[in-house]
């Protein structure tokens, strides 16, 4: 009798150290890296066109571009209007309006959690208002370029993934979760 309430309580306690070392390292991981959704391209490149008028943001698209293409997670190549899976511009009045409070927004379509195209816009308007210079522009624009690649928003501060981010470049948690989320199978998340 003793035997089987000395196993019972051993069952236990190994059962309660093994669920707790798990959460621990689900932990650990998800503070470490930025989060990714489910959807994600086939392969860690993708094709992009910029269709804003406007030099300015068409700069500042190249410039986040080529910021990200710089950490080699992810190559974004120059496609063009009819075949790019990515359309990178910038909203016209009416479509600031429509946008409310987002200085960027990033929608896109997906067969199977495979990315097919996707729409990643900056709202010049609130920019503007809010007094946003060229750098914050920029980090938004690589932070719809995240979301374009896959990349959830991170609740640090530190990630160029912060939900409300204007002053934060990209950063090694950020470059982390886009390699993260290319050696992940699609339809799988990490948030």
């Amino acid at each position: 009798m003793i035997k089987l309430w000395y196993r019972g309580i051993l069952t236990a306690v190994a059962t309660l150290i093994l669920f707790v070392s798990q959460i621990g390292v689900s932990s650990a991981m998800a503070a470490g890296v930025t989060p990714f959704g489910p959807e994600r391209f086939a392969e860690n490149h993708a094709t992009y066109v910029i269709t804003t008028h406007s030099k300015y943001y068409r700069n500042i698209w190249k410039s986040a571009i080529a910021a990200w293409n710089k950490t080699g997670a992810f190559h974004f190549e120059a496609g063009t209007k009819g075949s790019a899976q990515i359309d990178l511009t910038t909203a016209s009045k009416a479509q600031a309006a429509s946008m409310g409070q987002d200085v960027g927004l990033t929608e896109y379509t997906a067969n199977r959690d495979l990315l097919t195209k996707v729409s990643a816009t900056l709202n010049p308007t609130l920019l503007a208002e809010y007094g946003y210079a060229k750098s914050d522009d920029l980090h938004v624009a690589e932070h719809e370029l995240g979301h374009t690649m896959g990349l959830a928003h991170n609740p640090s501060k530190k990630s160029v993934m912060y939900y409300r981010n204007r002053s934060e470049s990209i950063q090694k948690v950020d470059i982390e979760g886009v390699e993260l989320r290319y050696n992940t199978p699609a339809g799988q998340a990490a948030n």
